[in-house]
């Protein structure tokens, strides 16, 4: 039997435990059979958020008014002061959790941390931090806040392996590094449009006409293209977290940002949590607040599938209903909407460690929706929903030219659809206020550490290969000149190698340079000494980054050292160029010191070969005609190598004297 009432967006019909609503009723509605708006749980206990509506007098409670159980209201976005959980045991949450029927109650893993607290963080972990136990708990409590605290405690004492997550937070990595961030604020910029990786790869041209749309709203509304870093927050990675998200939060409101438009439902809840002194509003209540924007035609049932971050957002999931129901389509809700959405299963990168979980969520999904189509405003849910059936995003629907319908990219697509985003920006001619950054996330777990040792024991094993080799004993010009020679014609290969390795294990350089000229003449021994002290500058930079970037990165963080470290990204090459050019510092520690600071790798390379090239050419020069010298004759090179020598010697007094002239 059909029964209808009269809903806020029209006609509501309900067949079974579905509800329909659309400008065409379906079914018999006879008026005996309306039903309370106040009972809808359709055969489930009334939800809590309805009960505090009620109390509120009707009135839509704000976003940091999240209401939980028995009208109790509480801050919803914020964690739990207390890590245990108020758990009594019950049983409500078991039957809509696999993890949790398989594994216990909250309570059950709360005891376990006194009897084996391995096991109860290794469990943490398989939680979907979905916080559908917390929506049905009777007590009022955050099963999901008491699991990610156990995330972040097993994170924070090193009991966490993190290495099933590296394509996850290698994910995360791009999206905050200078390669695929970048900020546009235009002059009187304090709104800005913050779509999310997501949005941005699988739908870039949507993206951008999304954010031509604000403009005409708002018209100094600037475009950030960076990643929430929701990921490492999920993952208990607190620290890097707070440092990534805490930057771009800082940097915004110093440039004069007061709000923060986001398309992406994990960008929404993670600027409501933590981004303290900007307004989140989500785009869809924009666009539904705007009677004049229309949405492509739509037929058929669609099911809405509220994503699980913004399952207590009530306004925000109206407003997406609404804006569904303009395109025509009869909009079905399901019991499982709202605060008692399910989850898509890559909530807390669950499937990372147990895909039959993560699948698990999936499944329900696909099963209670029938075979109807599905329209979500996640694109990480309608990407993964869209492998088993039809599924769009509710962009998808809109900023569609006549007869045009929205394509979709799928990866490795979508990193290059981000770039061509990112390049279509950066050639705006607007004024504005413009900035790329790179938040090294490091790596977690114990395979980052256990890398970082077998480079640190290769390095100290190639340094005794080679002292007991007796090279390091008669490391002279002319003692690697008969080593190098030892192995005939591959000679060069074997100069290039030694030439990479000895400045890593902080051995001098200045006796291959010369060796060069003897072994191979003036111009291949210019060619193989500048690949070898390029390669090993560069060598020695990328393990000093590895090894010990993030950890400077940490150190410095907040001090007026980070500050100068964020100049010499700016402007990197000109430090790299004035270092190389006056060589104050030797060789091999200039190297290192280098990669400890944030320049940029293809300038560091660039410059340190065109910055050491006039000096290696004069020593290759010099060194080139040393036998001829002794046998009396002064040659053509020898004479050049001198007076470029003598050339070389005085760059640093000029450079000095330019540096005491500059402004």
């Amino acid at each position: 039997m059909y029964f209808a009432h009269g809903g806020e967006h029209g006609p509501e019909v309900l067949e079974g435990d579905r509800r329909y609503t659309s400008p065409i009723v379906y079914g018999r509605s006879p008026s005996a059979n309306v039903i309370d708006p106040r009972n809808e749980g359709r055969g489930h206990s009334q939800p809590a958020f309805e009960v505090a509506h009620l109390a509120a007098g009707g009135r839509i409670l704000k976003r940091r008014e999240r209401s939980l159980t028995h009208g109790i209201v509480r801050i919803f976005s914020e964690p739990s002061p207390n890590r245990e959980p108020v758990c009594t045991g019950c049983g409500t949450c078991l039957g809509g959790c696999a993890f949790l029927r398989e594994h216990g109650s909250p309570l059950e893993i709360r005891d376990m941390l006194e009897t084996n607290p391995d096991e109860a963080f290794r469990l943490a972990f398989l939680c979907s931090l979905c916080s559908l136990c917390t929506a049905i708990c009777p007590e009022g409590d955050d099963p999901a806040a008491f699991f990610l605290s156990l995330r972040q405690e097993a994170v924070a004492g090193g009991k966490a392996d993190l290495a099933s997550y590296s394509t996850l937070l290698s994910y995360e990595a791009r999206g905050v590094s200078r390669r695929y961030t970048w900020s546009h604020l235009p002059d009187g910029c304090d709104t800005v449009f913050f779509p999310g990786c997501g949005l941005s790869g699988t739908r870039h041209e949507k993206t951008h006409r999304t954010w031509e749309y604000l403009k005409e709203k708002f018209p100094a509304t600037g475009l950030v293209l960076d990643c929430c870093t929701k990921p490492s927050h999920d993952l208990g990675r607190q620290e890097a977290f707070e440092g990534a998200f805490g930057e771009m939060r800082g940097w915004l409101v110093e440039q004069g940002v007061r709000r923060v438009v986001v398309a992406c439902p994990n960008c929404y809840k993670v600027f409501s949590q933590y981004g303290e002194g900007l307004e989140t509003v989500s785009v869809y209540e924009l666009m539904a607040d705007d009677p004049l924007l229309t949405p492509s035609t739509l037929s058929g049932p669609h099911i809405i599938h509220d994503p699980c971050p913004v399952r207590f957002e009530e306004g925000l999931q109206k407003a997406v209903k609404g804006l569904a129901l303009r395109s025509g389509a009869a909009v079905v809700d399901s019991a499982r909407g709202g605060r008692l959405t399910l989850c898509c299963g890559e909530g807390g990168g669950v499937g990372a460690v147990c895909a039959r979980y993560s699948d698990a969520w999936l499944d329900r999904i696909h099963k209670r929706g029938k075979g109807d189509a599905i329209l979500t405003y996640c694109s990480g849910c309608a990407s993964r929903m869209g492998k088993n059936g039809e599924t769009r995003h509710i962009l998808d629907l809109f900023f569609n030219e006549d007869g045009e319908s929205c394509r979709v990219a799928r990866s490795p697509m979508t990193y290059v659809n981000r770039l061509r985003l990112k390049q279509r920006v950066k050639k705006m001619p607007e004024p504005a206020v413009t900035r790329e950054r790179n938040i090294p996330m490091g790596r977690s777990g114990k395979g980052g550490l256990v890398v970082k040792l077998l480079i640190l024991l290769v390095l100290i094993g190639a340094g005794v290969g080679l002292k007991f080799s007796g090279l390091t004993a008669s490391l002279s010009p002319e003692g690697v000149r008969q080593w190098v020679e030892g192995f005939g014609v591959a000679g060069p290969v074997v100069f290039i190698a030694l030439y990479c390795i000895a400045p890593c294990l902080l051995l001098p350089a200045s006796p291959l340079t010369l060796a060069s000229g003897l072994l191979f003449g003036p111009a291949m021994g210019l060619a193989y000494t500048m690949v070898g002290a390029t390669g090993a500058a560069t060598l020695s930079f990328l393990i000093s980054r590895y090894l010990a970037g993030d950890w400077v990165r940490r150190k410095i963080a907040g001090t007026g050292l980070a500050r100068l470290d964020q100049k010499v990204a700016e402007e990197g090459w000109k430090v790299v160029a004035f270092t190389r050019l006056v060589p104050v510092f030797p060789f091999f520690l200039l190297n290192y010191a280098l990669g400890l600071t944030r320049v940029r790798l293809s300038h560091y390379v660039v410059t340190t070969f065109l910055g050491i090239f006039p000096a290696t050419l004069a020593f290759i020069l010099f060194s080139s005609s040393l036998l001829d010298l002794l046998q009396g004759r002064i040659t053509a090179p020898f004479v050049g190598g001198l007076l470029l020598l003598g050339a070389v010697g005085t760059i640093p007094f000029l450079v000095k004297r330019f540096w005491k002239k500059a402004p």
